[in-house]
This record gives structure tokens, sequence and C-alpha cells, in this order.
């Protein structure tokens, strides 16, 4: 899914690119890990699920974290490899990933992973359109690794940019009235684990090879799929297929009693397990995502602007997982999805009023988080997940302020600080105290340091929060008090607060205010943009 050179995503060199990084990101997955204090495996594995999922902001914190708290030089230099990727790639941020590849080079240098970053120093340079400093890399690269597992593509490369050195370089995108996207078509994760599922219709029932495109089941009425040695069974006899594609074209299919538009992967996992994958046009699928994301009662205007970060965040990730089996998934990891049941009229209508519209910053699609209530300041995406995204920037929140429900309490004992803390391998002993360091202008603590008897251990706040329990700390706007056998934790709104606070989305629309002036409020600088699609 693209506009055109270099409106969305990658241009057609860009997503050669993006295949090579994700290579690299595949085989650096199955790569082993080391064991130390702080879990490793855990850390890469929270990591790489957030990644896959489309929480690339998330990611970039995890990977942050393993950097900062493992044990093993290996994996904190593969902790800085994933993080220079993810801006490269996933951010369009080539300085940043250029910086973090740097430092990796220059502080692990030993590492197996200082060879990939100076290999892909040389590709984000290539991408920007420096093509000196781009054959000066890669010549780099062979001098120094010149049996290295990218040596031939290193030559490759070496060559293609000694033949651009003088070439004009492309000039930044200009924001643009529309946009053109190949494909409007998004895969939805809604089964991930099964043992079983079952799908239902009253009309007629397909199954077919997604390969060949051959059908090899048809009925009417139900019939349950599982899994055995990695292949599919229907009603226990076998598919001899590791995938098919479930449709029907008569009314809509139910998936274990929910019924969804589109049709659907299903795919074997060698574990015996299943996943399902809904094959849904955009718009249907915000059919089934707003009414989940905002209560359908709410002001129109409010779930209009809901529509819009809601089509936006979406075509974003989609953009970005092309070499991926899925886009998206249907729990608050990506969006909300309910599928055709969980469709509202007013929602509905919100989705067609806004129809085609989306939000881009210099005619680039931007990543629109929202988030449930702000407690009267929205925080920048730099100070929650070090990501520096200029749209994404905090804000005085007034319509956040003075909520139903906006403020809270929350008691901590010590002895469970440490114990969640440890779940997740943080090898926390006895704790002394925990307070914060530093106060972002949003008023929310940036990071919070624990002592115990093991150490100092410091955690961005947003981390602290989801370790403690997201749904208990319900945002880094908060205070901490000093109780007799550890904390008591007063604070406001709820989410990470960065982007839109929906609750203010819901209070300015009340006010008077159009969803273009609510979108605008909550990201900064950007353009509401309508796009075309050629399917």
């Amino acid at each position: 899914m693209r506009a055109n050179d270099y409106n969305m995503g990658y241009c057609r060199r860009g997503r050669i690119l993006g295949f090579i990084y994700l290579a690299g990101l595949l085989f650096l997955a199955r790569a082993s890990v080391s064991f130390g204090a702080y879990d490793d495996v855990r850390g890469f594995r929270v990591a790489a699920d957030l990644l896959n999922q489309g929480g690339y902001l998330e990611a970039l914190a995890a990977y942050q974290e393993i950097v900062t708290h493992s044990e093993s030089y290996e994996n904190r230099a593969k902790g800085l490899f994933f993080i220079g990727t993810i801006y490269s790639l996933y951010l369009d941020q080539y300085d940043e990933a250029l910086q973090q590849y740097g430092v990796l080079m220059r502080d692990y240098s030993r590492s197996s992973f200082a060879a990939d970053a100076l290999f892909n120093t040389g590709m984000v340079f290539y991408e920007k359109g420096a093509y000196e400093q781009a054959y000066k890399s890669f010549k780099r690269y062979l001098e120094q690794y010149p049996t290295g597992k990218h040596s031939q593509s290193a030559e490759v490369w070496a060559e293609s940019a000694k033949a651009e050195i003088g070439a004009e370089k492309p000039k930044a995108p200009k924001p643009l009235p529309g946009l053109a996207i190949d494909d409007t078509t998004l895969r939805v994760l809604i089964r991930d684990g099964a043992s079983r599922v079952t799908f239902h219709t009253a009309g007629l029932i397909t199954i077919s090879d997604p390969f060949s495109g051959r059908i090899v089941y048809t009925d009417h009425g139900s019939f349950t799929l599982t899994a055995r040695a990695g292949r599919l069974l229907i009603n226990g006899e076998g598919l001899k297929l590791a995938q098919c594609i479930v449709e029907t074209k008569e009314g809509l299919l139910a998936v274990d009693g929910r019924r969804y538009r589109g049709s659907f992967r299903v795919l074997a996992k060698n574990d015996g397990k299943i996943q399902v994958i809904n094959n849904v046009d955009l718009e249907a699928y915000l059919y089934g995502v707003v009414p989940k994301e905002m209560s359908p009662g709410w002001a129109g205007d409010a779930l209009k602007a809901q529509a819009v970060s809601s089509r936006t965040y979406a075509l974003y990730v989609k953009g970005k997982s092309t070499d991926k089996p899925y886009d998206l998934v249907a729990t608050t990891t990506s969006q909300v999805y309910g599928g055709y049941d969980a469709e509202t009229p007013a929602s509905t209508r919100a989705v067609d009023a806004t129809r085609g519209e989306v939000m881009t910053y210099n005619g680039r699609l931007v990543i629109a988080y929202f988030h449930a209530n702000s407690g009267g300041f929205t925080e920048s995406a730099k100070n929650v997940w070090g990501a520096d995204l200029p749209y994404l920037r905090g804000i005085r929140d007034p319509y956040s302020d003075n909520i139903p429900g906006g403020t809270w309490e929350l008691s901590l004992s010590y002895q469970a600080i440490q114990d969640r803390l440890n779940q997740y391998g943080l090898n926390v002993g006895a704790i002394s105290w925990v307070r914060p360091v530093d106060i972002s202008p949003s008023g929310r603590s940036l990071r919070i340091e624990v002592v115990s008897t093991r150490g100092r251990t410091v955690l961005k706040s947003n981390d602290f929060r989801l370790k403690m329990g997201a749904m208990e700390l319900k945002s880094t706007l908060f205070r901490l008090h000093e109780s007799p056998d550890g904390l008591r934790i007063r604070g406001k709104g709820f989410g990470h607060g960065v982007g839109m606070s929906q609750w203010g989305a819901y209070r300015m629309a009340q006010a008077g205010h159009d969803y273009r002036d609510i979108l605008r409020h909550y990201y900064k600088d950007i353009q509401i943009a309508s796009f075309t699609s050629s399917r």
C-alpha cells in the first residue's frame, strides 16, 4: 500500500530496503540470547510481540528497557540494533536510526551486531539519498567484514550508490490534498492460539486453497476447524492444507458465534493451534472498531474524530506490514474490533460521514495514538516511548478536566511492587523507597526510581505503570505518597496520555467543535486529507 513515491510508506526502492530490514529482524528473532538477572528472553519476546502487532512506539520502549537492564553485552547490542531498525523501517526517522547504529558500533564494536549496524547504516544513507555516505559505509563494511553475511549485498549496493553519486536527492514530500492507496483490505487477527474454531452461516460456505484458489469443501450451516501437526482438519477430517480461505457470498459468517464481514484466512500451527485472520475492507473494519473504542451514545463529532483517528492508524500499520501474515490484532494492542455484531447506527454514520479521510503530516500518514482521558494535559510521545514525533506533542487539555471518574487513588505495598517488578525479570530486592525522577511539562513523572537491597532500578514511568497494572495505575499523571508499608498514589486521567483524549473529544463535541477542530487540537500541525482507492 502506497500512494506515490514519497507520499505514504516507502517508495519502490524503500520497499526493497524494508524487505532486507525485515529479513534481518526475522533472523535476529531466532538468534540465541544470554541470561542474566534481567529476563532477556521475556524482554525480547514482549518487544517482538509488540512490534509484530503494530505497537511500534511500545516496542521501541521495550527494546530500550533491554538495553538499560540487560547484563548481557551481546543482548544490549541486539536491543540497540532493533531500536535503530524500528526508527528506520517503521517510523521513517532516518537520522535517529543512524544515531542508534552509531552508538552500537562505537560502544559494542565487539558484538556480532556491529556488522549488521554498519550494513544498515549504508542502507539508511541510501534511502535518504546520501549516496556518497552510503557508498563509504558499504565499502567500510567490505573492508571490515569481507566474509560477512551481507558482503555480496554490500558489493551490489556499493556499486548502485556509486552510480547515484551526484544525482538529485529526493525532496521532502509536500502535503497533498489527496492520497491514492493501492489496497484498503485489512488483515485482522481475530483468533490466535485457538484449539478449535467453529464457522456458521445460513448460506453456502466454501473453503479454498489460498495459493491455487481450488475449492476443497462446500457446505451449508456450520463446521469446526482444528489442527494437527501443522495441517487443518474439518470436523475431524484432514484437509491436507496448512491454511485455507473460508468465505460465503450469502450473508455473514460467524466465528465462534460472532459475526464478521469479509472472508477469513485460517492457519494451522505446528503446536496444534489455529490462527484466524479476517480479511475485511477498511470502512467495514471501522464499523466494528469505532463503537468498541468510543461509546456510540456520544456526540457525533466525537465519533467522527474517532473514525478518522482509527482509519489513519489502521492504514499506517497496514503500510508497514507487507511482509507479515496480518496487519492488526482485534485487541487493545492495535484497536478493539468487534466485527458486525458490535456495529451501531450512530458509529456507522460517523464512519460513513468521514469516509476516506485520514490525517497526514508532511504528506505522510501519522501514527494516530489515542487514549481514554488525558487528565487535563496530553503527553509527548518522546516522554513516554522515546520517539520524538512532531504531531504527538503534549498540550494543555482543559476539555479533559473534571470528568466523571477522572481522579483515582491506589495503594501498593512495597512487597507488591517488588513482586510485580520481579515478575518482569528485573530482580529487585526488598524495597526501601520509590520516587519520581523528573517531571514533564504536563506534570507527569518521566521516570520512577526504585531503591532496594539489590541496588537502584530506574524505569520510564509508563513502563512502571504497565508493570504495576494499567487498569489499576491508570496513568502517569500521579503523585506518590509514602504509607507505612508502601505507597499511596493519587492520579488523574486514564491511559498513556499521547494523542487524542477520547473524553476530551466528547467534551469538545458537546461544546460545538466539529471533528476537524478536535483532531487539530490533539494532533499538532496535521492535515486532514481524503484518499482514493484503486480497489
